[in-house]
């Protein structure tokens, strides 16, 4: 999967030419609805042999930019790669971005390639509040240009309760600390990227400041966890948060790559 700036890559036209299905949405702290989406993308690239797939998302979520990221672009990066995407572009949430409306982000998109299929989720919404756009006005904007895209409309997955999997329950659960409810949601125990942050290594494990962890971290207790190296290796600990340190306390060999929390003690 090659990995592009939005803004590069239209200055470049790289992929002015290309057929392409695209996903969009800011994806953070990819969960079984986001999956939905990209095993969508994934099949419509079989039906579709000359196309080619894109994942279009955000550096920051706009809904919650305070309140702490679910992953690292890395992390998420590396999820969309397992389901065999061609590209993974990011745009730059800046504020002048934040200002764009939905004409023209749409603008933007059949500047960049030549959109065939658009996969997004029922609740998708881009543009400012004022000029904003669900899938179906985003393919109506595409209309207006002359360009007909075909909308392929993800519905919510549903959890157990009824209620809509999304970033926004999964940051709830880890504030309360319910790691366990947050895996069989998600799919996946929730991950730490340990790869950015300042550490220092001592005998008894691994610590790292909280100030210097981007992501939303569960709060101060003990919990059990898995500590990954970079070449994959896997070793249990334990994790001791506080107000101001993430410690892991066990055997942390090798370079550091992440951290999985699957649950409190």
């Amino acid at each position: 999967m090659k990995v592009f700036d939005f803004n590069a890559l239209l200055s470049s036209r790289e992929k002015a030419d290309t057929d392409m299905i695209i996903a969009i949405g800011v994806f953070d702290g990819v969960h079984k609805g986001h999956r939905k989406i990209f095993e969508t993308v994934s099949e419509c690239a079989r039906k579709n042999t000359g196309y080619e797939s894109m994942c279009i998302t955000f550096s920051t979520n706009p809904k919650n930019s305070h309140s702490g990221s679910l992953d690292t672009m890395r992390l998420r990066e590396e999820y969309v790669s397992s389901f065999a995407i061609n590209s993974f572009t990011i745009i730059d949430f800046s504020e002048n971005f934040s200002k764009i409306s939905a004409s023209g982000f749409a603008s933007e998109i059949l500047r960049l390639c030549r959109p065939r299929i658009l996969v997004v989720g029922s609740d998708f919404k881009c543009g400012n509040p004022k000029e904003s756009a669900d899938g179906d006005g985003m393919v109506g904007l595409f209309a207006s240009e002359g360009v007909d895209v075909e909308l392929k409309k993800v519905d919510f997955v549903l959890s157990e309760s009824g209620e809509k999997i999304s970033s926004t329950l999964l940051r709830r659960l880890i504030k309360d600390g319910d790691l366990e409810s947050y895996s069989r949601l998600s799919g996946q125990s929730y991950r730490v990227d340990l790869m950015t942050e300042p550490s220092r290594f001592d005998q008894e494990g691994l610590t790292i400041c909280r100030e210097h962890i981007r992501q939303l971290l569960p709060p101060p207790g003990a919990y059990e966890g898995t500590f990954v190296n970079m070449e994959g290796n896997e070793y249990p600990v334990m994790i001791d948060i506080s107000d101001s340190l993430l410690s892991i306390l066990g055997r942390c060999s090798g370079q550091r790559d992440s951290l999985f929390i699957t649950r409190r003690r």
